[in-house]
């Protein structure tokens, strides 16, 4: 039995672009399957498009982009694009998770100001 494969940031990516590929063509997992020449099945399509199981390979991918009208050059940018998103915002998510659990250690100097409400008020030179 193989091992359950770890998702990666540029696996969501490349699956929601296989998934708007697939559905921009308006072909049916089979079709879509005969005319790759049944080098890839319509079952495992369909889980391409789901997101089920691994995610999309290489070989896959670009059989998919020619089947299907998209350009695998373009869609590799975007899915590239929406990888640094993901990832961006995970880390964005892990810092405010981090800051809520500990408080203490994010403190800002100014909240321990005695003088904060003065120097907040004093104009500017």
């Amino acid at each position: 039995m193989a091992a359950r494969v770890e998702w990666t940031a540029a696996d969501y990516a490349a699956k929601e672009a296989m998934e708007r590929i697939i559905d921009d063509s308006a072909l049916a997992y089979r079709v879509i399957a005969e005319r790759m020449g049944g080098v890839v099945s319509h079952v495992r399509i369909g889980y391409i498009h789901n997101g089920e199981k691994s995610p999309v390979r290489l070989s896959e991918f670009l059989a998919i982009c020619d089947v299907c009208g998209a350009d695998p050059v373009q869609t590799v940018r975007d899915i590239l694009a929406e990888a640094r998103r993901i990832e961006a915002e995970r880390a964005a998510d892990e810092m405010a998770d981090r800051i809520v659990a500990n408080p203490e250690q994010f403190d800002v100097a100014a909240n321990d100001n005695p003088n904060k409400e003065n120097e907040a008020t004093a104009p500017r030179e």
